[in-house]
């Protein structure tokens, strides 16, 4: 694994850990990425429930109005009613967030700064 995809992997994890959207959920167990396919794979102890449930974002990096963004293209998971929910959310739509507004608070420190210097 090269550096530029350590520190893209770094940056991704930090803004996942660090999404006020996703901390309203539930607290993040875990978080895998997996560069070469683009995936991040999150666990989270969703609120009110005993057991992790697993998330999968797929995701890209892509040149927007305000530089390199973080694109989430489709977002699934193992519990079969959210996943029909986030379908019906998603529905050819994409999430994207500028990196560069993220370079202080989300992605936080040496990754941050790197992947905002490289992006």
């Amino acid at each position: 694994m090269s550096i530029l995809s350590n520190i893209r992997d770094k940056a991704v994890e930090s803004f996942i850990r660090k999404n006020e959207t996703v901390q309203r959920f539930g607290a993040i167990q875990d978080v895998y990425i997996d560069s070469e396919s683009r995936i991040a794979n999150v666990k989270i102890l969703l609120r009110g429930e005993s057991q992790d449930t697993l998330f999968r974002a797929y995701y890209s990096f892509e040149d927007g109005d305000k530089g390199t963004e973080l694109v989430f293209d489709k977002l699934t998971c193992d519990r079969t009613w959210i996943n029909e929910a986030l379908k019906m959310f998603m529905d050819g739509r994409r999430l994207s967030f500028p990196i560069a507004d993220y370079s202080g608070e989300t992605f936080s420190g040496i990754a941050g700064g790197l992947a905002k210097f490289f992006f």
